[in-house]
Protein backbone atom coordinates (compact mmCIF):
# COMPACT_ATOMS: atom_id res chain seq x y z
CA UNK A 1 0.00 0.00 0.00
CA UNK A 2 1.46 3.28 -1.12
CA UNK A 3 1.40 6.14 1.63
CA UNK A 4 -0.20 9.09 0.07
CA UNK A 5 0.43 12.81 1.96
CA UNK A 6 -3.18 13.02 4.05
CA UNK A 7 -3.34 10.71 6.85
CA UNK A 8 -6.60 8.20 6.56
CA UNK A 9 -9.86 8.75 8.04
CA UNK A 10 -9.00 5.85 10.45
CA UNK A 11 -5.41 6.92 11.64
CA UNK A 12 -7.55 10.12 12.77
CA UNK A 13 -10.13 8.55 14.80
CA UNK A 14 -6.63 6.59 15.99
CA UNK A 15 -4.72 9.47 17.13
CA UNK A 16 -8.15 11.18 18.57
CA UNK A 17 -8.76 8.18 20.78
CA UNK A 18 -5.28 7.84 22.00
CA UNK A 19 -3.86 11.59 21.99
CA UNK A 20 -5.39 12.80 25.41
CA UNK A 21 -4.21 9.55 27.14
CA UNK A 22 -0.37 9.74 24.73
CA UNK A 23 -0.30 13.59 25.82
CA UNK A 24 -0.49 12.62 29.74
CA UNK A 25 2.21 10.08 29.65
CA UNK A 26 4.52 12.53 27.75
CA UNK A 27 3.99 15.17 30.59
CA UNK A 28 4.72 12.15 33.25
CA UNK A 29 7.69 10.99 31.52
CA UNK A 30 9.40 14.15 30.25
CA UNK A 31 8.26 16.07 33.27
CA UNK A 32 7.20 19.48 31.78
CA UNK A 33 4.03 19.55 29.38
CA UNK A 34 5.21 21.91 27.47
CA UNK A 35 8.57 19.41 26.32
CA UNK A 36 5.70 16.69 25.96
CA UNK A 37 5.13 16.80 22.38
CA UNK A 38 8.57 15.98 21.70
CA UNK A 39 7.86 12.70 22.44
CA UNK A 40 4.30 12.06 21.66
CA UNK A 41 4.58 13.48 18.57
CA UNK A 42 7.66 10.97 17.91
CA UNK A 43 5.25 8.20 19.14
CA UNK A 44 2.75 9.11 16.87
CA UNK A 45 5.13 9.72 13.78
CA UNK A 46 6.57 6.11 14.17
CA UNK A 47 2.56 4.30 14.12
CA UNK A 48 1.70 6.58 10.98
CA UNK A 49 5.24 5.26 9.11
CA UNK A 50 3.92 1.68 10.44
CA UNK A 51 0.29 2.30 9.44
CA UNK A 52 -0.23 0.17 6.34
CA UNK A 53 0.94 -2.71 7.70
CA UNK A 54 -1.13 -2.24 11.50
CA UNK A 55 -4.04 -1.36 9.18
CA UNK A 56 -3.32 -4.90 7.26
CA UNK A 57 -3.03 -6.86 10.70
CA UNK A 58 -5.94 -5.35 11.59
CA UNK A 59 -8.23 -5.68 8.90
CA UNK A 60 -7.05 -9.32 6.97
CA UNK A 61 -4.83 -11.13 9.63
CA UNK A 62 -7.66 -10.42 12.72
CA UNK A 63 -5.31 -8.38 15.31
CA UNK A 64 -7.76 -6.00 16.48
CA UNK A 65 -5.33 -4.23 18.87
CA UNK A 66 -2.31 -4.01 16.17
CA UNK A 67 -2.00 -0.35 16.33
CA UNK A 68 -2.78 0.11 20.17
CA UNK A 69 0.26 -2.74 20.87
CA UNK A 70 2.56 -0.93 18.73
CA UNK A 71 1.52 2.26 20.02
CA UNK A 72 2.60 1.25 23.85
CA UNK A 73 6.00 -0.48 22.08
CA UNK A 74 6.80 2.78 20.87
CA UNK A 75 5.94 4.74 23.72
CA UNK A 76 8.09 2.53 25.69
CA UNK A 77 10.69 2.85 23.36
CA UNK A 78 10.81 6.23 23.20
CA UNK A 79 10.19 6.84 26.81
CA UNK A 80 13.51 4.66 27.40
CA UNK A 81 15.56 6.92 24.79
CA UNK A 82 13.88 10.62 26.34
CA UNK A 83 14.76 9.11 30.07
CA UNK A 84 18.44 8.09 29.03
CA UNK A 85 19.36 10.54 26.49
CA UNK A 86 19.94 10.01 22.43
CA UNK A 87 23.27 8.36 22.81
CA UNK A 88 22.04 6.18 26.47
CA UNK A 89 24.33 7.73 28.95
CA UNK A 90 21.59 9.59 30.78
CA UNK A 91 20.89 13.10 31.06
CA UNK A 92 24.24 13.80 33.47
CA UNK A 93 26.60 13.86 30.24
CA UNK A 94 25.04 16.89 28.07
CA UNK A 95 27.54 18.33 25.65
CA UNK A 96 27.28 21.21 23.35
CA UNK A 97 29.19 22.09 20.29
CA UNK A 98 31.00 25.35 19.60
CA UNK A 99 31.72 26.50 16.27
CA UNK A 100 34.09 29.74 16.97
CA UNK A 101 35.16 32.18 13.91
CA UNK A 102 36.77 35.41 13.79
CA UNK A 103 34.58 38.59 14.26
CA UNK A 104 35.38 40.18 10.88
CA UNK A 105 34.82 36.74 8.85
CA UNK A 106 31.24 36.09 8.38
CA UNK A 107 29.68 33.17 10.08
CA UNK A 108 29.69 30.18 8.32
CA UNK A 109 26.81 29.38 6.78
CA UNK A 110 24.86 26.21 6.12
CA UNK A 111 21.14 24.97 4.37
CA UNK A 112 18.45 24.73 6.60
CA UNK A 113 15.80 22.00 5.89
CA UNK A 114 12.46 22.56 7.33
CA UNK A 115 9.10 20.07 6.72
CA UNK A 116 5.72 21.69 5.50
CA UNK A 117 4.76 20.67 8.87
CA UNK A 118 6.46 23.46 10.06
CA UNK A 119 6.06 25.77 7.34
CA UNK A 120 2.17 25.21 7.68
CA UNK A 121 2.15 25.22 11.66
CA UNK A 122 1.68 29.16 11.99
CA UNK A 123 -1.20 28.95 9.59
CA UNK A 124 -3.12 27.20 11.98
CA UNK A 125 -5.38 28.77 14.72
CA UNK A 126 -4.37 27.89 17.72
CA UNK A 127 -6.50 26.60 20.60
CA UNK A 128 -5.07 27.95 23.87
CA UNK A 129 -5.23 25.72 27.06
CA UNK A 130 -3.39 28.14 29.97
CA UNK A 131 -0.10 28.78 28.28
CA UNK A 132 0.73 26.09 26.35
CA UNK A 133 -0.37 25.22 22.94
CA UNK A 134 -2.62 22.27 22.45
CA UNK A 135 -3.67 21.07 18.67
CA UNK A 136 -6.60 19.24 18.03
CA UNK A 137 -6.64 15.31 17.31
CA UNK A 138 -6.63 16.34 13.41
CA UNK A 139 -3.99 18.63 13.43
CA UNK A 140 -1.71 16.33 15.35
CA UNK A 141 -2.36 13.65 12.91
CA UNK A 142 -1.57 15.90 10.21
CA UNK A 143 1.77 16.85 11.44
CA UNK A 144 2.44 13.16 12.18
CA UNK A 145 1.20 12.05 9.47
CA UNK A 146 3.60 14.09 7.27
CA UNK A 147 6.34 13.52 8.95
CA UNK A 148 6.44 10.31 8.59
CA UNK A 149 5.83 10.54 4.59
CA UNK A 150 8.78 12.45 4.52
CA UNK A 151 10.54 10.01 6.36
CA UNK A 152 9.41 7.03 4.01
CA UNK A 153 9.97 9.34 1.02
CA UNK A 154 13.60 9.54 1.88
CA UNK A 155 14.16 5.86 2.96
CA UNK A 156 12.53 4.90 -0.95
CA UNK A 157 14.81 7.35 -2.27
CA UNK A 158 17.91 6.26 -0.25
CA UNK A 159 16.76 2.64 -1.93
CA UNK A 160 16.21 3.21 -4.93
CA UNK A 161 19.62 5.39 -5.06
CA UNK A 162 21.55 2.25 -3.38
CA UNK A 163 19.82 0.12 -5.86
CA UNK A 164 21.37 2.23 -8.87
CA UNK A 165 24.72 2.34 -7.22
CA UNK A 166 24.83 -1.52 -7.37
CA UNK A 167 23.51 -1.95 -10.79
CA UNK A 168 25.60 0.76 -12.01
CA UNK A 169 28.09 -1.68 -9.91
CA UNK A 170 27.28 -4.72 -11.74
CA UNK A 171 27.43 -3.70 -15.14
CA UNK A 172 30.58 -2.33 -15.11
CA UNK A 173 31.94 -5.62 -13.50
CA UNK A 174 30.13 -7.45 -16.71
CA UNK A 175 31.33 -4.57 -18.71
CA UNK A 176 34.91 -4.88 -18.04
CA UNK A 177 37.45 -6.18 -20.30
CA UNK A 178 38.99 -10.04 -18.70
CA UNK A 179 42.30 -9.46 -17.47
CA UNK A 180 45.18 -9.93 -19.72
Amino acid sequence: MRMTSEPPVEYVAFVSRHLEPLRRDAVRVVGAEADADHLYGDVLTDVAARWSWLELQRTRLGHEGAADDFLGRVFARRSERWFLGDDGAGDDDHQIQVTAWHPDEPPPSRRVYVSNAVRLAPMLVPRRRSTVFVAGPACEAAIAWWHAYETVRRRRLAYLGFAAIALLMALASVSAPPPA
